[in-house]
């Protein structure tokens, strides 16, 4: 019995460095979109003008707003895998294979946050993002865009 309850504590240590790197992650996206989104908003003022969809300053704010949603997604998905007391990486590897998601689909995705409408490229994020969160193949994902 002192065994398991080490263990257990030392499972819920883990559980909740997880869940503030997770924390981490949504400040510092949500900071990103912010600041992506006052230099959009200075260009605009500076040229009198809004942005169009392929202005570069407007594109790379979408890009952060995307990235943002999916860090609180995955934030919300840690949380709610906790408090169901499933380990969050079983949930994890459960919901990208229920989304049909492998590591193939990684360059059509990163092909689609370049060249996609808003909400494409919102989608093609969170899908990322999900890939990212649930496969242990990060660099894959970071080297293909």
């Amino acid at each position: 019995l002192p065994k398991i309850k080490a263990l257990d504590s030392t499972v819920k240590d883990a559980l909740g460095s997880i869940a503030q790197l997770l924390e981490d992650e949504l400040v510092a996206t949500e900071d990103a979109a912010a600041r992506a989104e006052a230099e959009l908003s200075a260009w605009e003022t500076e040229n009198d003008a809004k942005a169009g969809e392929k202005n570069r300053l407007k594109v790379a704010a979408g890009q952060a707003a995307s990235v943002a949603a999916a860090a609180r997604m995955a934030k919300e998905k840690h949380a709610r895998a906790i408090s169901s007391s499933v380990v969050p990486a079983m949930m994890k590897r459960a919901e990208a294979v229920l989304a049909g998601l492998s590591m193939s689909d990684v360059p059509e995705l990163v092909l689609q946050l370049s060249g996609g409408g808003d909400k494409q490229k919102e989608q093609a994020a969170a899908a990322l993002a999900k890939l990212a969160y649930y496969n242990a193949d990060r660099v894959a994902i970071a080297k293909a865009g």
